[in-house]
């Protein structure tokens, strides 16, 4: 903040990986015949929208991943159009950056967050950063825009605006000293350089989580849950309120989305099928009503060679029935040199490995939107009749 500015109240939604176009499991939404946690993602945009339009704020910034794939459905598109819209449209400015996950590979690829201009937003998207001064409510605003692809040039040094009263940076990339779970293609670790330039607020995207880096650096979270790694987090974003004192306060808005659910671990170790069926059941009774059209995931450790294949299927069909997935992941015991007795077996995964191996190829632009759609929903049905056939068999 500009020393000696008679600053002016500046309220800032910040928002962050959206992840439109997200798409999981087979589930279609009733209402929309869609992907149901494509859905989801839109729902989940759409409420953080409404919150963000009730909430008085003067600038909206999105720190990066609204979209989940470089070349995201032209349906995706319109959506997020939709919403950005009803922001644009109530007089609030509105700039962004481009994440991992939407940034082309290469340069002379069109990035789709080139069309939120037809919705009066603002993202910078190629491989520069933007830099950007608009009066805001009386007060002067610097914005200093880092895409992903901007991040990538190592040696990149960027400065806040001597003349506006609040500068704030937009950047996406996971922060030093901070432990993201699993490596997403294409993610990049933030220089320490970039971040600690003097700016007054610096919002940052990439981790699924709201997170305090340092006084003024937040992570605001994603608006929805992405995989199991996330299980613990608030969806939401942040509103932070700059009053003139030279400070700022931040608050986490949180976002209804689908309650994702990791069943108590079960310890297989000497349990028969009969057992091992008990135990599931034990836990889905537990988690009574909360299974309903959540996402859930059981793992069970230790289980003796072949008891998984036991397993009453009757059960497991009830709880997938139940939930929007519901997934048994089993290794089985070890031998006494450390080495699995037999290949680690997982019941209800299959399905999620196929589907993330057609999502990392279509986000890098191997497979065709159209194609990978079918191919996606062919491979899904393969699966169910195989696995039926396997309960038919009595296995």
């Amino acid at each position: 903040m500009r020393k000696g500015a008679s600053l002016l109240s500046l309220r800032v939604a910040h928002i962050s990986d959206t992840h439109l176009g997200y798409a999981r499991y087979s589930r279609l939404d009733p209402e929309t015949d869609r992907n149901q946690r494509e859905v989801d993602a839109a729902r989940a945009y759409a409420r953080a929208v409404d919150e963000i339009l009730s909430r008085e704020v003067d600038l909206v910034v999105h720190s990066g991943d609204v979209f989940d794939t470089i070349r995201p459905a032209t349906h995706v598109v319109i959506g997020f159009l939709k919403q950005t819209v009803r922001i644009t449209g109530a007089g609030i400015p509105y700039f962004g950056i481009a994440g991992n996950h939407e940034t082309p590979r290469l340069r002379a690829t069109t990035a789709a967050l080139e069309y939120a201009n037809l919705a009066g937003a603002a993202f910078a998207c190629r491989f520069e950063p933007e830099e950007v001064f608009r009066e805001i409510n009386g007060v002067g605003v610097g914005l200093t825009l880092v895409p992903h692809g901007a991040v990538l040039d190592r040696e990149l040094v960027v400065s806040p605006d001597p003349e506006a009263e609040v500068n704030l940076l937009v950047t996406h990339g996971t922060v030093p000293g901070l432990t993201v779970k699993g490596h997403e293609l294409g993610e990049v670790d933030l220089p320490g350089h970039l971040i600690s330039g003097g700016y007054d607020y610096v919002a940052l995207g990439h981790y699924h989580f709201f997170h305090e880096h340092r006084k003024n650096a937040y992570y605001a979270g994603a608006t929805e849950r992405f995989g199991f790694g996330e299980v613990d987090s608030v969806p939401g974003f942040a509103i932070v309120e700059f009053d003139g004192s030279g400070e700022f306060g931040i608050e986490h808005v949180k976002i209804p989305a689908r309650p994702m659910i990791d069943l108590p671990k079960v310890d297989a170790r000497n349990l028969s099928s009969q057992d091992l069926t008990e135990a599931i059941r034990e836990r889905a009774e537990a988690a009574g009503d909360a299974l309903e059209e959540a996402i859930v995931r059981l793992k069970v450790t230790d289980a003796p060679v072949g008891s998984a294949g036991g397993v009453d299927r009757a059960l497991l069909r009830d709880l997938r029935r139940r939930a929007l997935d519901f997934s048994l992941e089993v290794s089985e015991a070890r031998g006494e040199d450390g080495s699995p007795e037999e290949f680690d077996a997982e019941i209800g995964t299959l399905r999620d490995e196929f589907e993330a191996f057609v999502a990392a190829r279509r986000e890098r632009g191997d497979l065709e939107e159209g194609f990978a759609s079918r191919f996606l929903q062919r491979g899904r049905d393969y699966l169910e009749r195989a696995a039926a056939e396997e309960a038919a068999r009595g296995h």
